[in-house]
């Protein structure tokens, strides 16, 4: 009895209205006359004597499984998914003898007929659940939270409360505020308007890029990353952090063994793993060694049910069909920029905005269920859209209505969990609107590089990849962990997937785009080149550069004044802080400098890097990207993100400045929850770590982070 209370305050709990329960049970109660009605009719087997005996069995129906399906889930929780499933369709032949003996008027021929009709009456609900809208976000978790409660029900709990992480990857601060503001974020407004969380911003150093940022995140240190993809001039290899190898070999520099989930903590959807306990979908990690045989089933929670399935196709179809519709309203609207939106993105794009949001939240679910002490969870889907539609443009913001109900669906859970946890909401870097240098200026920048340079080299593009690329790779590999035939199907569809190694070793340029940073790397030597040395060799090619109207300033070092930033009427020696003409550095914000002079210490960055033109009063840049939403470089919000946090839980060293900065954050906070202290707010901060070469307390220049912050203060009411 206790169980079956318990079961019926989540019901009620997760009601999305208190008109919802009496809806569903009326739209099931239809969905199962209607499944009897068509077995009926198309199958001999079964025989309904007229409407009152149809009445009778639809009631009967829906009462035994709303009351059997409660007690499968306490007496076969531990079992796989795949013994649920067959315990539920179990189930569902003793509920159709059962009507066929209580029933007057209804006869089932034999048992053989009883299991037909059974698997055609289960895969008729769960299509007509989806059809009637009954299996709505809170009816979809709600199910797997019942189920876990029964898993974990009559166990002990922890009183230490664990910190639940959940990065909204590309979302800027100012379009958090917008939408906030717009009702877009119903859940997040309501825990800053309330006073029980604070919104404050982070800034991302160069370059702002998911890989870069988690890197700083989880491991405490993103130095020598110069990009989302860069060249290794040595070793000839370019590294890709958006595949398996790419990211396992930046967790393996990365990883010291100390990250941020480091004692017990789950990695879910991420790139890297924080060197955490347990990792799901997480890229650097999909392609490594088998589990043990006892490991638990890893996505044992999206397939409890029937209903998941067709829900995840219904939704993802939608998805897709939407996709196309809003593709055509954008193109007869004349919206501009715009850029080129095929059938694979709109497939990758319901595959990240759909399918993985709902696996990842399942995953989140298990693991908070398991008592984690902590877990760090990456949503892709707005990233996704704003990459291709824009960061304000209807299809992006569409996004984060999801996002914010998987977030409310999180809160919801987090009542009932054997742990309390704390929410801190973050991203990891921004997003600019632009339109793409190919599109204004006819060509690549490594076209417009070679006729500089003399024709003397072939193109390599190193920018089909983009951060959200890979979801499938992550379903499948993930998937793919473990013993038997569907894990080994699997792993060689996720080996496909894989596009093969690029070749470098004959070209003489390659560049390798993020957003409006383009790295530039002259392949005749395996050393960086200063800039008298590219002058000496391709006496045009800086100069023609800067002339170019798609390009805002050129990153180079000279052997005489170290990094110099390069503009069309100035240079910036960023070592010493000396301007000479205009400086090119300016229109980029107040900490361009700080972050182009770290860029230039990074072992692997360009001989020449190139930062495309910000344009201050639209906030939009020029990408060396195909895409219209990009990130990667500087200027406007792509290096604004957010941290909304507990207001009890406070920022110590405001503002935070650098990725690494909101590791050393986060970390306070969980010492804090860990220990039962609360956060000490009186120790200085030794270094805020920009680079192991140097730090923000060493820089040359002065830092106007007071006015940076009142800067943000003034823009955000509801932080």
């Amino acid at each position: 009895m206790a169980f079956y209370r318990d079961q019926a305050r989540l019901i009620w709990e997760w009601r999305a209205t208190r008109l919802s329960l009496i809806r569903r049970a009326l739209l099931s109660y239809v969905a199962a006359a209607a499944a009897l009605w068509i077995i009926a009719t198309i199958s001999p087997d079964l025989t309904l004597g007229g409407p009152g005996a149809l009445v009778l069995a639809a009631l009967l129906l829906t009462a035994l499984n709303a009351l059997g399906r409660p007690a499968l889930l306490l007496v076969l929780s531990p079992l796989p998914a795949i013994g649920v499933l067959i315990a539920g369709l179990f189930l569902e032949v003793v509920i159709v003898l059962a009507i066929g003996r209580i029933v007057p008027g209804v006869r089932v021929s034999s048992l053989g007929a009883a299991i037909w009709d059974a698997v055609i009456l289960t895969v008729l609900n769960a299509i007509f659940a989806e059809i009637l809208r009954a299996s709505d976000d809170d009816s979809y978790h709600g199910a797997q939270v019942r189920r876990l409660a029964a898993r974990e029900f009559g166990r002990p709990g922890s009183s230490v409360p664990g910190l639940l992480m959940v990065q909204l990857d590309g979302l800027s601060l100012p379009v958090l505020q917008n939408q906030m503001r717009a009702g877009r974020m119903p859940t997040l407004a309501q825990l800053v308007r309330s006073g029980e969380s604070r919104l404050d911003p982070w800034f991302a150093l160069l370059p702002p890029v998911t890989p870069v940022s988690q890197a700083g995140i989880l491991h405490g240190n993103n130095d020598d990353m110069p990009g989302f993809r860069w060249y290794e001039k040595r070793t000839k290899t370019l590294l890709v952090a958006n595949t398996p190898e790419g990211a396992a070999e930046i967790l393996r520099r990365r990883s010291d063994g100390r990250g941020l989930l480091v004692d017990g903590g789950a990695s879910i959807g991420n790139l890297v793993t924080g060197d955490a306990t347990r990792s799901y979908l997480t890229m650097a990690t999909i392609a490594g060694d088998l589990p043990t045989a006892d490991d638990p089933p890893r996505l044992r929670g999206v397939f409890v049910s029937q209903v998941n399935y067709i829900r995840l196709v219904v939704l993802t179809i939608g998805d897709i069909v939407k996709e196309f519709y809003q593709r055509e309203r954008q193109r007869a609207r004349g919206v501009e920029p715009r850029i080129k939106r095929n059938l694979s993105y709109a497939l990758e794009r319901a595959l990240t905005n759909v399918s993985l949001r709902h696996l990842t939240t399942a995953l989140v679910l298990e693991e908070m269920y398991g008592s984690a002490p902590s877990v760090y969870v990456d949503y892709t889907g707005y990233d996704c859209l704003a990459h291709h539609a824009g960061p304000e443009r209807a299809e992006a913001v569409d996004a984060l209505d999801g996002l914010d109900r998987t977030i409310g669906s999180l809160l919801k859970a987090s009542r009932d969990t054997p742990r309390p946890y704390r929410l801190v909401v973050l991203s990891d870097h921004g997003q600019c609107l632009g339109s793409p240098f190919s599109e204004q200026s006819g060509e690549l920048l490594e076209d417009v590089a070679r006729r500089l340079m003399g024709d003397r080299t072939t193109r390599l593009s190193t920018a089909q990849s983009w951060e959200y690329h890979g979801g499938g790779r992550m379903i499948m590999g993930e998937v793919g962990r473990g013993r038997g035939l569907r894990p080994a199907i699997a792993r060689r569809a996720a080996r496909r997937r894989q596009a093969p190694a690029t070749s470098v070793e004959a070209q003489e340029l390659v560049v390798c785009a993020s957003g409006n940073l383009a790295l530039l790397y002259l392949t005749f030597s395996d050393d960086r080149l200063d800039r008298e040395q590219i002058d000496l060799r391709y006496p045009s090619l800086i100069e023609g550069l800067l002339a170019h109207p798609g390009v805002g300033l050129v990153l180079a070092h000279s052997t005489t004044h170290g990094p110099v930033a390069l503009g069309q009427s100035g240079e910036h020696y960023l070592a010493s802080g000396r301007v000479v003409g205009l400086d090119p550095v300016i229109a980029f914000g107040p900490l361009a400098a700080e972050s182009l002079r770290r860029l230039d210490g990074f072992a692997n960055t360009g001989d020449l890097s190139v930062i495309g033109p910000f344009d201050a009063e639209t906030g939009e840049v020029v990408s060396y990207e195909d895409l219209v939403g990009s990130h990667g470089g500087l200027g406007g919000w792509q290096g604004q993100p957010f941290l909304l946090h507990p207001v009890d839980l406070p920022v110590v060293d405001a503002p935070l400045i650098g990725a690494p900065a909101v590791h050393a954050q986060l970390r306070r906070w969980l010492d804090s929850l860990r220990t039962g202290q609360p956060v000490d707010t009186t120790t200085p901060r030794a270094s805020t770590h920009v680079s192991t070469r140097q730090t923000i307390d060493e820089r040359p220049s002065p830092m106007p982070g007071e006015a940076v912050d009142a800067k943000f203060a003034s823009e955000a009411p509801l932080g």
